[in-house]
């Protein structure tokens, strides 16, 4: 077998039995797969790296080198420093003669396992900016079985199909974080029932569907739960009643940042998740709603659950990508691997990645999943001016994108950061304001001595926003989200019920009150009971939306959605699920209190969308 091919900084022809295939230096940026004068340009961020190889899937019929488990043929290109470096980026430009639209490549960082004729032998690893991955459709969501595996490769896409979209001249209604009613929701959750009536239930297509009735809400803006790549079948577990697989429901365990999650689309090819995506995104801005992303850049997906069919950054420059100690990955976040978002390397991938989704996917605005530990420097402390926060609120192409901090992570005391999280001098960053939700809580329910802290909270908590130049709509104020209680179960349990995970998870004080008697949690068919329930539940929508600050309720809330008192549904699938004959039941019920209250707020917009505080 022969050496590995060296990739010429001339832009010329390989060898004799790679006819098809010229090579040339390419460019530093942008990162990943883009297309270049002639042919296409790859490039990876690769800090400290002293060896890089580019691997690329040739059509069936050429030649090439094979992994072990893997269908197809490959060329390998070995890049040559002097030519293909610059700075910490290596980078090589591909012309082909063949199509190259679907095809497979990946990239091998100073690989480890070299065969006897000096050719890596390993998989390669994942283009951390790589735009589609081979990963599968929505007919594929928790696939398992013989032979089965999540092992994804990125994949070329066919840049004609994803930067020529048609936009139609729809651009975001461009709200100020005041006028916004969020509405936190799953993409698959909203429209996978099949009382939901869509065209492509579970999938971006079928969510723009249902705008008509976020619209009859009076919602302005969603939240996605996380919808770039994940390993949904990743999860070990199974339901302890009827032996189902469970799966990584939620997406808080990210593979590919720059895809939209594959199984959320509907079309076959890899690249049908971009085009689905945007045309949601068009259709909410063409009807008035904008656009935040759950992301989740605290940690990765990456070895998860000690399983290993793909690699990206750990791969690639370990010691950069994530926060380190002794050789071993930091745990501040619950799910191990904390990346090292303040190293400039990281941080210089995070800020390409929210630029791809601010400025190619129109999104609006991104909530930072447990954001504390985006201010941790390389000890491991929280930082009061962490570089990346800086960077971020300083870079020009995200001055018009709204920022919201989950200002906690799993190390505390010192990673709660409510009402202290960084401004970096920008007085820019929103909050979701936990202690909003828990004196709303507490003092619905009747605890004691709560009195005046719930009128700080109705006043916008003064007592965390005013001192550093914020206003009251930098407070998130919630009463629930995809994690904890829905607000039914918050009126009908008061202890978690969270056996179907098969685990042990999930917040055991919730403030919650079943309204009943001790022991008598869940459904009730005492009409006192349910009379009670269902005046708390509209106690606390009053207390939320008549607050100063920026309200967000849970997609299902409107209709009191029950997760059957489980208040960690992470590895749940029907669980989690919006019920539309539920919500029609409801539509002249709560969804109309609901619909009411919203627009009540709205009717005394100078009240409650203040930019100062009440206080004042």
């Amino acid at each position: 077998m022969a050496p590995p091919i060296p990739a010429d900084k001339k832009l010329g022809t390989l060898q004799k039995s790679v006819p098809k295939v010229r090579v040339g230096k390419g460019k530093p940026l942008p990162y990943g797969c883009s297309q270049a004068k002639k042919g296409l340009n790859f490039s990876i961020l690769a800090p400290d790296s002293q060896a890089v190889w580019f691997v690329l899937e040739v059509p069936s019929g050429q030649e090439g080198i094979t992994y072990a488990g893997e269908k197809g043929k490959f060329l390998q290109l070995e890049l040559q420093p002097a030519a293909h470096r610059t700075g910490n980026t290596w980078h090589i430009q591909v012309v082909t003669t063949f199509s190259v639209e679907g095809l497979r490549y990946g990239w091998h960082v100073d690989p480890e396992e070299l065969g006897r004729d000096g050719r890596p032998t390993e998989k390669p690893v994942l283009d951390p900016c790589s735009r589609c991955l081979s990963s599968g459709g929505v007919a594929a969501w928790n696939r398992r079985g013989e032979g089965i595996k999540y092992a994804p490769w990125s994949v070329v896409p066919d840049f004609r199909a994803v930067d020529c979209f048609d936009w139609q001249g729809v651009t975001s209604p461009g709200y100020a974080l005041q006028e916004l009613v969020i509405y936190e929701a799953h993409v698959r959750s909203f429209t996978r029932n099949k009382d939901s009536g869509v065209s492509k239930p579970g999938t971006f297509l079928g969510f723009l569907e249902k705008i008509p009735h976020l619209l009859n809400l009076g919602i302005n803006c969603v939240e996605l739960l996380p919808i770039t790549e994940f390993d949904e079948t990743v999860v070990p577990l199974k339901h302890p009643g009827t032996g189902e697989d469970l799966c990584q429901y939620w997406g808080y365990q990210t593979c590919a940042y720059f895809v939209p999650m594959q199984r959320f689309a509907a079309g076959p090819e890899s690249w049908a998740a971009i085009v689905e995506f945007k045309t949601l995104v068009r259709e909410l801005h063409r009807h008035g709603i904008e656009v935040i992303l759950d992301v989740v850049f605290n940690h990765t997906g990456e070895g998860a659950w000690g399983i290993n069919n793909w690699n990206c950054l750990a791969k690639v420059a370990v010691e950069h990508y994530y926060l380190m100690s002794n050789g071993y990955h930091t745990n501040y976040t619950g799910c191990g691997n904390t990346v090292n978002a303040n190293n400039p390397n990281c941080s210089e991938w995070i800020l390409e990645c929210l630029r791809y989704w601010a400025l190619d996917m129109h999104v609006d605005g991104f909530r930072f999943d447990l954001a504390s530990s985006l201010t941790r420097g390389s000890d491991g402390q929280c930082m009061p001016e962490p570089p990346f926060i800086k960077r971020l609120v300083q870079d020009p192409c995200m001055k018009d994108v709204k920022l919201i901090a989950e200002p906690w992570d799993c190390a505390w005391p010192d990673g709660y950061l409510v009402g202290q999280f960084p401004s970096c001098g920008e007085p820019r960053w929103a909050e979701w304001n936990g202690k909003f939700r828990d004196t709303v809580r507490g003092f619905i329910k009747g605890d004691p001595g709560l009195k005046g802290m719930m009128a700080t909270r109705i006043c916008g908590s003064p007592d965390l926003y005013e001192a550093d130049d914020r206003a009251p709509f930098h407070s998130i104020n919630f009463i629930t989200a995809h994690d904890g209680f829905t607000l039914r179960d918050l009126v009908s349990y008061n202890k978690k019920n969270n056996h179907v995970n098969n685990e042990e998870s999930g917040e055991d004080n919730n403030v919650s009150w079943n309204c009943a008697q001790e022991g008598q949690d869940g459904p009730s068919n005492n009409p006192e009971v349910m009379k009670l329930r269902d005046r708390q539940m509209r106690n606390m929508l009053m207390a939320l939306f008549l607050s100063a600050g920026t309200p967000m309720v849970t997609s299902g809330d409107e209709y009191g959605r029950s997760q059957g008192g489980n208040n960690n549904t992470w590895c749940q699938d029907e669980l989690n699920w919006f019920s539309w004959s539920d919500c029609a039941k409801e539509s002249e019920a709560f969804c109309r209190f609901f619909r009411l209250t919203i627009g009540l707020r709205k009717q005394h917009r100078d009240m409650f969308e203040r930019t100062g505080f009440m206080t004042h």
